[in-house]
């Protein structure tokens, strides 16, 4: 068996048993949690807590002659796996589907590399929380105008204090490449998302992040920040996050987004 279709098999058998246990958790007892209670745990990368976000973006100012744009849907459920009384095993695909339109003479529809973050992440946690574990990224699921086709493979760490109302942390990793053609680009690559969040008493929540990369065969980094402003509502027993905000890219890789675009998700919580 080839590396590229282990790496499609192994990416489809991590969401499928990703789902199977988002679908027997998520619909267990709901808990009371206040909706500021809710409202902190989203600020935390590795709560324990299941959430579906659903994420659209739209950036501008793509390709050589920066007359492109993306509109991208980006689900990254968040599946917490109690291991013992101590640990928790912290699962976070990330698919993203993107609509490109004019890019350097390309418009089309498709979805990018699966990424799988997973994290080790103490039960037991203070104001002081950490999680650490592999991580695996597949080529582009749809071909290479929509990320690199070549498989990553590293480690992820995420650091983060907690002490209300403020969220301060870090969410890093790095992929090494681990087979592909490079045409469209390298899976060796840094990334890094210092965050803060402020929840005030009535579960609205600030945030400013950024999501950098830095890639080790280009050296160069795309530094997009984006700022956020979210609260918790409930449709019927359901809690559920409405998030808007805009973004601003410092830098960019070439061809890449440039300049102004903005954001805005729906997360369904399922509290336990």
């Amino acid at each position: 068996m080839s590396a590229h279709n282990w790496t499609h098999k192994t990416a489809i058998s991590t969401l499928c048993a990703a789902m199977s246990i988002l679908s027997t958790q998520a619909f267990a007892q709901p808990s009371k949690s206040s909706s500021t209670d809710l409202a902190a745990k989203l600020t935390n990368p590795v709560a324990d807590l299941i959430s579906v976000p659903f994420q659209y973006n739209y950036d501008a100012g793509i390709g050589v002659d920066k007359k492109g744009t993306s509109n991208s849907l980006v689900v990254q459920p968040v599946i917490p796996v109690k291991l013992n009384n101590n640990w928790n095993y912290i699962v976070r695909p990330v698919v993203t589907f993107e609509s490109l339109n004019k890019v350097d003479g390309f418009s089309g529809n498709g979805a990018g590399p699966v990424l799988i973050e997973t994290f080790f992440s103490p039960r037991a946690a203070g104001e002081y929380i950490w999680g650490v574990g592999p991580i695996l990224t597949t080529p582009s699921l749809s071909g290479g105008e929509y990320g690199t086709k070549q498989t990553g493979a590293g480690v992820a760490a995420v650091g983060l204090v907690m002490k209300a109302p403020w969220t301060v942390g870090l969410l890093t990793y790095n992929t090494w490449n681990a087979g592909g053609v490079s045409t469209y680009g390298t899976a060796n690559n840094f990334y890094y998302q210092p965050f803060v969040s402020y929840v005030t008493k009535d579960a609205w929540t600030y945030s400013v992040n950024t999501q950098s990369t830095f890639n080790w065969d280009m050296r160069r980094a795309e530094n997009p920040v984006n700022a956020t402003v979210s609260k918790i509502v409930h449709f019927g027993e359901t809690p559920v996050s409405l998030s808007v905000g805009a973004r601003y890219y410092l830098s960019s890789m070439p061809g890449g987004a440039t300049g102004w675009g903005a954001r805005a998700s729906v997360t369904f919580l399922f509290p336990r």
